[in-house]
């Protein structure tokens, strides 16, 4: 890494207040170097990061975080505050197996105060801390920086209600990159504003309104005062929407003027009350490729830190892409197709599918429970939706899961759970692996996973064909993972999609059989040709779906068979193991169970290969799980039926 003196010699953030301001403007560079050239070796998140340098230096330099209290929403503007916290020896490891997170993390840092990486929370934590410090009677500053991107999330303005409701000491630092609240035009606002926020105009106002209170009709006087002030006030504010909601509104402030900010953080540091500091930066922080291309450069991996030129490297075709070519090929001959999605157009590769069918094309922000009933409502008028979301998101929309989608019946809407399973570096706040326990329990809803790119083409095609027959169900929910779609020879013909249908892969004569479910399907197949003759007995089945569950193969198939191993890239707890446990138990089958999944706990970031070999799911991993179970190699004796 580029040497950083400034940044290398921080012991605390407190030793920014030692600093010129020649030598903030270099640890900025020397900050924003650093996040280049980590990100580039081991991907995360750019632009934002470098939107926030200026911003970070100066809120740790007017607050005292040891004391006060910061919180972000998102995390992933955090990089330059992990930087000034401790973590500048270690950033290298940023996202990787033992390294620190991409995340504020409490475990890492008494500067992380809470762990996060949903959008749009931060403000209602903030109002519980606030809230907490007033009952307990500490005297500390609650400071929460916030995107423009996280304001289209409900949950924001829910914290941004109470926060007024009860007018909790709060500060809101609303990072503005360009995308939610447009920037007012020429000098006299900016000049109106820092007499606002100076103690002077505050000392001035207050006194104006005690004299107008001792004049005869004072309080009549009084009250046509504030209700000019108030006119005068959103004539000239952007912010009077907050304002409304009872914070007091300042800015905004240009982001990259460290000056500008430290003295406007310094001004509202010491106003009572909810305040919202509108601060204005660009993504990428003045860095030229990525300011041109902020998308590109949200989350990159691979590019010169100099000229923004990526490696040159094939595109892999991934299980977002064959979503967005089939949903394509759907919306060409259907014009009641449509898409949703909620943030996420990009991550779920909804991008292509935008340009060709733009009107059909809805992202709703970060409303992932509004997603619900808006798809609700698009099939209701009879259009036939489909709803893309990460499976971490879709946990955000649950309730709505159940009360728009379940109990309204016979919907059918197509539910594409993106990123199911565990997803590597981005940890514990990402992964999607809870879908099938939270939704195999809704009436209704019809959950199957794909073993691969034509799986998934199948399945897509298959429900959205199922759902314009009578009797549909409520909802399908297609998972599917962060990953390539493998190339695999299966040794036999993909069957026809049909409900509830498993397949058989492999049959063996042995007394175990295999049930994986998605991924896993391909893990189990190259771990049992690695077996060899010990493999040969061994029965292998594509259980297709997970809700309904081949009960009927899995009863004939008991006959023949004294023991099952199920394979999820999921929880174990509510997982696809359970499932079949239920059925073998409600069936009364005479088979002896054995799961493998993710054990029930936390998984720390590292690369999704790492995270599956933690927990036993590699090739390696089902290799030796079948060999314990075989008895092969060891002096376990092998499960077997009993007349």
């Amino acid at each position: 890494m580029t040497p950083a003196p400034l940044l290398d010699a921080l012991i605390s953030p407190a030793d920014l207040r030692k600093l010129s301001r020649d030598e903030l403007a270099l640890l900025a560079s020397e900050i924003r170097t650093r996040i280049k050239e980590v990100v580039s070796a081991h991907g995360g998140h750019l632009a934002s990061n470098l939107g926030t340098v200026e911003l970070t230096i100066a809120l740790h330099r007017v607050f005292d975080f040891s004391s006060d209290r910061l919180l972000w929403d998102v995390g992933h503007q955090a990089y330059p505050h992990k930087l000034l916290t401790g973590r500048a020896a270690r950033f290298h490891t940023n996202r990787q197996q033992g390294g620190i997170s991409g995340f504020p993390d409490p475990k890492e840092s008494p500067f992380d105060l809470a762990k996060v990486g949903h959008s749009s929370t931060a403000i209602s934590t903030g109002v519980g801390v606030a809230e907490g410090y007033r009952h307990s009677e500490h005297s500390r500053a609650t400071v929460v920086v916030i995107g423009d991107g996280a304001l289209t999330g409900g949950m924001a303005y829910e914290g941004l209600i109470n926060a007024g409701q009860l007018k909790s000491d709060l500060i809101v630092v609303l990072n503005d990159n360009g995308q939610f609240i447009d920037a007012p035009t020429g000098s006299l606002h900016h000049h109106l504003d820092r007499i606002r926020t100076g103690s002077m105009y505050q000392h001035l106002r207050t006194r104006f309104l005690d004299t107008l209170k001792k004049l005869p009709a004072g309080a009549q006087i009084e009250k046509l005062a504030e209700q000019l002030e108030l006119a005068a006030h959103k004539a000239i504010t952007p912010g009077y929407i907050f304002e409304d909601l009872g914070f007091r509104y300042f800015g905004p402030v240009d982001g990259h003027d460290l000056a500008a900010t430290e003295e406007a953080l310094v001004n509202v540091s010491r106003l009572k009350g909810p305040i919202l500091l509108h601060v204005m930066t660009k993504k990428g922080g003045g860095w030229l490729p990525s300011a041109a291309d902020p998308l590109k450069f949200h989350g990159p991996k691979g590019f010169d830190v100099d000229s923004g030129v990526f490696q040159p490297k094939p595109a892999p075709r991934t299980y977002s892409t064959v979503f967005s070519e089939t949903l394509v090929e759907l919306a060409n001959a259907d014009q009641r197709v449509v898409a949703i999605t909620a943030a996420m157009p990009s991550g779920t590769a909804l991008r292509q599918f935008a340009k060709t069918h733009p009107e059909r094309m809805f992202d709703v922000g970060i409303c992932e429970q509004h997603s619900f009933a808006f798809a609700q409502g698009l099939a209701i008028a009879g259009m036939r939706p489909f709803l893309a979301h990460y499976s971490t998101f879709a946990q955000r929309g649950y309730d709505q899961l159940f009360q728009e989608v379940c109990l309204s019946r016979d919907l059918g809407i197509i539910i594409a759970l993106d990123r199911a399973g565990v997803v590597g570096e981005d940890g514990e706040t990402h992964h999607g692996i809870y879908d099938i326990a939270w939704s195999r329990c809704l009436p209704g809803l019809v959950l199957l996973a794909p073993r691969d790119g034509d799986d998934l083409d199948a399945m897509l095609r298959w429900a959205d064909a199922h759902r314009q027959r009578p009797g549909r169900p409520a909802g399908y929910c297609i998972r599917y993972p962060k990953d390539e779609v493998p190339q695999t020879a299966w040794g036999v013909p993909a069957a026809p999609i049909e409900l509830g249908k498993a397949q058989i892969l492999r049959q063996g004569d042995g007394p175990l059989m295999v049930w994986a479910y998605g991924s896993a399907v391909k893990t189990c197949h190259e771990a049992l040709a690695e077996l060899g003759e010990a493999g040969h007995g061994v029965t292998l089945v594509d259980a297709r779906f997970a809700k309904p569950l081949d009960v009927e193969l899995l009863s004939d198939l008991a006959f023949d068979h004294a023991e099952i191993l199920t394979v999820e890239d999921h929880t174990l707890p509510g997982g696809f193991g359970s499932i079949v446990a239920e059925a073998v138990a409600d069936r009364n089958l005479r088979l002896r169970v054995h799961r493998a999944g993710l054990r029930d706990e936390l998984i720390p970031h590292a690369s999704r290969e790492q995270q599956l070999a933690a927990h036993g799911l590699d090739k390696a991993g089902i290799i030796k799980r079948l060999k314990q179970i075989l008895g092969i190699g060891t002096q376990v004796i092998p499960f077997t039926r009993t007349a």
